[in-house]
């Protein structure tokens, strides 16, 4: 990464040795000595000197970096290997690395020095500590005669781009709809099409088909009795996250977007991994898209969708949740993620109902952030609808599905008997 020849800034910096230098001469014209000329040599060697040394370290010395891993999520620890590398018969006595990448908390502050001909290799870590779209670069690499005569800078304006995608964590036990929940034959609706779920047998009526009449059954109470189905749990899942920047509360990483796009994430690869297929809607500050898919490679999908996910604009979770649900099909699952306690959007769950598409709610309690809001209320309103509903509160202990990588690294020491040793390990 970013090993592409870089810009050349030669600045002489001396002015107060060529000062000097003019004032020896001014003096030796007006009054000759030979210590004027001793000084005028010496002062005028040390200049070239320092010259040719810059000169050498302009055009003979290179700097890499590279970045250890591609991607990385929230807690993770970036890595990126420093190459310094000298070509010329003089010294790097110094040479500074100044990075202008953007990503939050990481700073690249390192000073270096490399023999003649010589080479030094350094990593520098740094944790992720918010999800995001990032850049690192552009970058310098500042370097010095000994004298301070000159500076050399190698500009380096490449930039690279890094995901930080948001944790994957474990859910708390959630009221899912049952039609959501694990198992095949738990659906909240009885279907009006054959499914593989058979949920028991009822009176025939007329225009039922013959095929769905149960003929066990039937000859065991000697009245004509056919198979109800339920509805198949294997519809999609449509994830409706709430980024309406009036409702949301908290700051930083303890704020309701914040948990609001972890727990969605989570459920996603909740829902993926019990083989359902999986849709976001967010709307913030730009609108968040992904249609349902399966399987780990859409995952991905939804969760490059959600690193760059922004609280902004007003739009309502009602309007959300009424613009989505004139899309969706008999059978989808519905999870609401909000912080939201205004006693308006509940009357936008009905419809949905009505119409057999399964409804839970995951409320994020705006109080515990900082904010407003009767959460208590407003899990009595959507009791009342028989919506299901779970409170997330700040400071809820997220435990990683995966535990974080690279936490640490490691740390060698060469013993007086050339045996190497490890003093520090990671902690991850």
């Amino acid at each position: 990464m970013m090993d592409r020849p870089a810009h050349l800034q030669l600045r002489f910096r001396g002015w107060a040795a060529a000062a000097l230098l003019a004032l020896l001469v001014a003096q030796q014209a007006v009054s000759a000595s030979r210590a004027w000329v001793a000084a005028i040599v010496a002062l005028g060697l040390l200049l070239g000197l320092g010259y040719a040394w810059a000169r050498a370290l302009a055009t003979r010395v290179t700097c890499q970096r590279a970045l250890r891993h591609g991607w990385v999520q929230v807690g993770d620890l970036l890595e990126e290997v420093f190459t310094l590398r000298n070509d010329s018969p003089w010294p790097v006595l110094w040479a500074e690395v100044v990075d202008h990448s953007n990503l939050e908390g990481y700073a690249v502050s390192r000073v270096a020095a490399a023999d003649a001909h010589g080479q030094v290799q350094w990593t520098h870590y740094g944790e992720c500590r918010r999800r995001g779209l990032f850049t690192l670069g552009p970058w310098a690499l500042q370097m010095s005669d000994p004298f301070g005569f000159f500076e050399i800078v190698h500009v380096y304006p490449q930039v690279a781009s890094l995901l930080v995608y948001p944790p994957v964590v474990h859910l708390p036990p959630l009221n899912l709809p049952k039609g959501a929940a694990e198992g095949r034959a738990q659906a909240r609706f009885r279907a009006r099409q054959w499914t593989a779920n058979a949920a028991g047998v009822r009176d025939y009526r007329p225009g039922d088909p013959l095929r769905r009449i149960h003929w066990p059954s039937t000859a065991r109470r000697e009245s004509l009795l056919v198979k109800e189905f339920d509805l198949e749990v294997s519809g999609d899942v449509w994830v409706l996250l709430d980024l309406d920047e009036e409702v949301q509360a908290g700051q930083g990483e303890e704020s309701t977007d914040e948990y609001g796009v972890i727990l969605a994430a989570s459920l996603a690869d909740k829902m993926l991994h019990q083989g359902r297929a999986v849709g976001l809607v967010a709307y913030g500050e730009e609108r968040a898209f992904v249609s349902p898919g399966r399987g780990r490679g859409h995952l991905w999908d939804v969760l490059r969708a959600l690193v760059v996910v922004s609280v902004g604009g007003r739009r309502p979770v009602g309007r959300v949740i009424a613009e989505t649900g004139r899309v969706l099909r008999r059978g989808t699952t519905v999870v609401i993620i909000t912080p939201s306690c205004d006693p308006a959007w509940p009357g936008e769950l009905p419809p949905l109902v009505r119409r057999d598409i399964a409804t839970s709610v995951i409320l994020l309690d705006a109080v515990s952030f900082g904010g407003e809001g009767n959460v208590a209320a407003m899990q009595g309103m959507l009791a009342d609808q028989g919506v299901a509903s779970h409170v997330i509160r700040q400071g809820f202990p997220f435990r990683h599905v995966v535990p974080l990588q690279r936490r640490g690294h490691w740390e060698f020491k060469t013993l007086a008997t050339g045996r190497v040793i490890a003093v520090r390990r990671p902690s991850g």
